[in-house]
């Protein structure tokens, strides 16, 4: 019995001394597996782990291009390949890695038209909606997902949080089906299937987003850490990646959601972003703007692919009951509006027609597929390039005070209003004011691609606004169908 004893203690020594093959494992980065969609035509970044330390050479092929590509992991396992897609196609793709002891085969890789959608609840929201937030149609719409199967897929990023940035984070991609659709935010879905349709080729959504947050949380710490208030000190924001399940995070935490659920795939190549977020940020307007923009700033700037564009939406008509005074509302809305001045290849869909009048305190409106198709008319014209298409919102650019026969009234002018307005009777929504800054509702007259707008109520009237309420629905569009963009002529302080 002793010698099997030695026995056994020299096979475990000799054992412990040799290579171990096979006990490699080689693994892919975030969004990097099965049901993947690649931009087509890129220099598209692949990167994973093996073996620390033993510097473990990696070989990649693609089944579009027979060629090996090999890379040898540096000292912590990592390895990267840049690879060059070729165009679209619907024809299910593989790509093979091996670091010579395990083989991994990436199965079902559509080559397509890749985009990140982020934000709060408003991009968080499935399709099938949330319990007692519907979104219209749901039921048909999950039916006709089927139609898209082997065209859209669909990828989600798993809730994430974390104080430091990290390199992974769970992600699953699935192809489209009433299944996988479903439960998939709402605004991404929609615009993925607009944009297949319209390019005829495979799209791929990933979504990113978390209800109740605010921009400096998806934001990197060089620079939220430049903004007054902000505490990355509290146990709160320490622990924030121990706090499951996802309803009882601090949502107000700066920099988490970033450092867990956007860094990891930083570099993923992508067409561009899609965004709809600021509820959370309602009650600061006056800092939304800059911090929006720098937001936008650092994502492209991380991502190195130069100005990807970054298209984002419209905070809905909504009471807005937490906010501190009735006017943050529209004041947000207009610093949104201001952001897509700031910067190339940035839009605005604005939501002002898209809310249903009995949805005054619901802050998650049902019309959520003509949210996705507007986003889709941004990516469409300024994106691609497709000639015809309306994506440009009329929005006010100047105004002049004039006298008629029936005393003065204001008369003012908008850029992107070609076709004139879809109206001449019936205008809401407008407001106008003299000296006193006293509001009055006010009649409003087309004129070609000008508004002119008076009260009997206003002798000398200074300034005009339209829907710049928290909740004022609007009817003023253009000849195109798209709404005019809330505004203010002034600058009052309320």
């Amino acid at each position: 019995m002793k010698r099997y004893c030695i026995s056994f203690f020299i096979l475990m020594f000799v054992a412990l001394c040799l290579p171990h093959k096979g006990l490699a494992r080689i693994t892919t980065g975030p969004l990097m597996g099965d049901n993947m969609v690649i931009q087509q035509q890129s220099e598209v970044r692949l990167w994973g782990w093996t073996d620390k330390g033993a510097q473990t050479t990696v070989t990649l092929r693609t089944s579009w291009n027979k060629s090996k590509q090999k890379v040898k992991a540096d000292d912590n396992g990592r390895w990267e390949f840049t690879v060059q897609t070729p165009a679209a196609s619907f024809t299910p793709q593989t790509i093979t890695l091996s670091d010579g002891d395990e083989t991994r085969v990436l199965t079902n890789v559509l080559v397509g038209e890749v985009w990140l959608a982020s934000g709060q609840s408003n991009m968080e929201m499935p399709l099938h909606g949330f319990e007692g937030c519907p979104v219209e149609n749901s039921a048909q719409y999950i039916n006709e997902s089927m139609k898209y199967k082997g065209r859209l897929h669909l990828c989600t990023v798993a809730f994430s949080p974390h104080p430091e940035e990290v390199d992974t984070v769970t992600t699953v991609w699935q192809d489209c089906t009433p299944a996988t659709a479903r439960d998939f935010c709402a605004v991404g879905y929609f615009f993925g299937i607009k944009l297949t349709e319209a390019l005829d080729c495979p799209v791929g959504i990933i979504n990113s987003s978390l209800g109740a947050t605010r921009v400096e949380g998806w934001t990197p710490r060089s620079i939220v850490s430049t903004y007054a208030g902000e505490d990355f000190t509290s146990d709160t924001y320490l622990q924030s990646h121990l706090v499951r399940p996802a309803y009882n995070v601090n949502r107000e935490l700066p920099c988490v959601f970033y450092n867990g659920m956007i860094h990891p795939f930083e570099g993923y190549c992508l067409r561009g972003f899609l965004w709809y977020q600021a509820e959370a940020n309602v009650n600061d307007p006056q800092w939304y703007t800059e911090r929006f923009v720098n937001m936008v700033r650092s994502w492209r700037e991380r991502w190195g692919m130069g100005d990807l564009p970054f298209y984002y939406v419209e905070i809905c008509p909504y009471d807005y009951f937490w906010a501190r005074d009735k006017a943050t509302a529209a004041l947000t809305r207009e610093a949104q509006y201001k952001a897509s001045e700031m910067l190339p290849h940035m839009g605005m869909v604005c939501t002002n027609d898209l809310v249903k009048d009995y949805e005054y305190w619901q802050i998650h409106p049902c019309m959520k597929k003509e949210v996705g198709d507007r986003l889709c008319y941004w990516a469409l014209g300024d994106t691609y390039g497709v000639e015809g298409i309306d994506y440009r919102y009329p929005v006010y650019r100047s105004m002049q005070v004039e006298e008629t026969n029936r005393g003065k009234q204001i008369r003012l002018t908008f850029d992107y209003a070609d076709d004139g307005f879809n109206r001449n009777v019936g205008i809401e929504g407008f407001e106008i004011c003299g000296p006193d800054s006293v509001w009055h509702k006010a009649s409003v007259g087309t004129s070609g691609r000008q508004l002119t707008v008076r009260s009997d109520e206003v002798k000398e009237p200074v300034a005009v606004r339209y829907a710049f309420k928290s909740f004022e629905l609007g009817n003023l569009k253009g000849g195109s169908g798209l709404p005019v963009i809330p505004f203010r002529t002034d600058n009052f302080p309320k």
